[in-house]
């Protein structure tokens, strides 16, 4: 988990997630699930990163270390289906460019 959290420092935001999901289920680090939202929030604020997007929503949706909202639950569900939306365009220009 080091190279990973190094990676998650560098401010990658796949590895930001992936670190936010370490922390949240205590995968070779201590369970902080706060920690983990943090890390969730930073990775979907600033690059829009879908994943990251999805657990916050389903964060707010069960109440899971912030108060249950379902409008905010709705909101970072939404900006995941976006996300996913951007990540499958730019995975089909770059296949098609190296076809």
């Amino acid at each position: 988990m080091p190279d990973a959290l190094e990676v998650a420092r560098k401010g990658d935001p796949m590895a930001i997630c992936n670190a936010g999901w370490c922390y949240f289920n205590g995968i070779k680090v201590p369970r902080d699930q706060r920690k983990a939202l943090d890390l969730w929030r930073r990775a979907a604020e600033k690059s829009g990163n879908a994943g990251s997007s999805y657990n916050l929503g389903y964060c707010y949706s069960f109440g899971i270390v912030v108060k249950q909202d379902d409008q905010i639950a709705s909101d970072w569900f939404a900006k995941y289906h976006r996300g996913r939306n951007t990540e499958r365009l730019e995975y089909n220009v770059n296949r098609s460019s190296t076809d």
